[in-house]
């Protein structure tokens, strides 16, 4: 586990976003790894979407 940290934050300080959207999206993710809250996988954002969709489809109804 160690080592994936240790890799994830070499790959952190040498990723440069290069688009306005990129560097907000990169703050947001830095202020979630700094808040000690871990980052989501695939699977769980897939889940959430269709957790957010789901409840936007039941309320236009």
């Amino acid at each position: 586990m160690e080592t994936e940290t240790t890799e994830t934050a070499i790959q952190d300080k040498l990723f440069q976003p290069k688009t306005p959207l990129g560097r907000k999206l990169w703050e947001i993710r830095q202020k979630i790894v700094a808040s000690g809250q871990p980052l989501l996988g695939w699977e769980e954002v897939e889940k959430e979407v269709t957790e957010r969709r789901n409840e936007r489809d039941q309320n236009i109804e």
